[in-house]
C-alpha cells in the first residue's frame, strides 16, 4: 500500500528543523513550519519528475537517471545559478561552470557541514540522520525493531495461499489462465460445456445444506416451520 502524503511530510519536517537550526533560526510557528515544510516537498518532488523525465528522453537504460539527467534537472529548476543561456555558451565556446561549482562549494562548505552536525547528533559514525535516530531509541545493535515497517527491512514471505479456492497458490491461479489462453477456440468450448454439465448434476444429485436453499417458489420473508 502506498504511504499516505502525510507520512512523507512527517519524515520531511525533521530535516526541515535541522536546515533552519543550522541556519540560526531557534523557533518557528507550527503554520511556518508545515509551509516551509510543504515549499520543501513539492520541490524535491519537482526535481524528481525533472530527472524521470530527462531520463526517459535521453533513453538511458531502464530509465535509471544517471548525474547527467540530475545535473539537467538542477539546471532546468534554477538550482544552478548563475548560468549564461545556451546560446551565448556556444557562441563564446566555453561551458558557463559557475553554477555547479558555486553547489558544489555549498556541499563541501561549512553550512552543510552545520546541517550534518545537527542532524546526527554528534554521531558521527552514522551515515545518516534516519539511522543515528534509529540506533538512538533502539537497544539492539541491529534494526530488528524496525523490521517490517517503513524504517526497516521487508519481511521475507512465502506464497500466498489462496483460501476456499481451487487452486494452492495465486502461481497456479496466473498458471492456469496462462495455459487457458494458449489453448483453441473449440478445446475451450468444450471445456465451457464439460463445465456446465457438471453444474447440472452437482445441482440435480446435491441434497439442500439448509432450510433456506428448499425455500422454492416461498419468499423468505413467509414463516418458517423451525420445529
Amino acid at each position: 500500500m502506498t504511504p499516505p502524503p502525510s507520512l512523507y511530510h512527517s519524515l520531511l519536517r525533521p530535516a526541515v528543523l535541522q536546515i533552519l537550526r543550522a541556519t540560526g533560526y531557534h523557533g518557528a510557528k507550527t503554520s511556518v513550519l508545515d509551509s516551509v515544510t510543504d515549499l520543501a516537498g513539492r520541490y524535491f518532488l519537482h526535481l524528481c519528475r525533472l530527472t524521470a523525465l530527462y531520463a526517459a528522453h535521453n533513453g538511458v537504460e531502464d530509465a535509471t537517471p544517471t548525474v547527467v539527467e540530475v545535473r539537467m534537472a538542477l539546471q532546468h529548476a534554477g538550482a544552478l545559478l548563475p548560468e549564461k543561456t545556451e546560446e551565448e555558451q556556444d557562441f563564446l565556446g566555453v561551458e558557463d561552470m559557475r553554477g555547479v561549482e558555486a553547489f558544489l562549494e555549498w556541499v563541501q562548505g561549512p553550512m552543510n557541514r552545520e546541517i550534518k552536525r545537527i542532524a546526527l547528533d554528534g554521531d558521527d559514525e552514522a551515515d545518516d540522520y534516519l539511522n543515528a535516530l534509529k540506533k538512538k531509541h533502539s537497544k539492539n545493535e541491529d534494526d530488528s525493531k524496525y523490521m517490517g515497517t517503513l524504517l526497516g527491512r521487508c519481511n521475507e514471505h512465502g506464497d500466498v495461499l489462496v483460501e476456499g479456492g481451487a487452486f494452492p497458490s495465486i502461481l497456479n491461479w496466473e498458471e492456469r489462465l496462462r495455459v487457458a489462453a494458449q489453448r483453441s477456440p473449440d478445446d475451450q468450448d468444450a471445456a465451457a460445456a464439460a463445465a456446465a454439465a457438471r453444474d447440472d448434476n452437482d445441482e440435480d444429485s446435491r441434497p439442500p445444506s439448509s432450510g433456506l436453499s428448499s425455500l422454492g417458489d416461498r419468499s423468505i420473508a413467509d414463516e418458517m416451520d423451525m420445529s
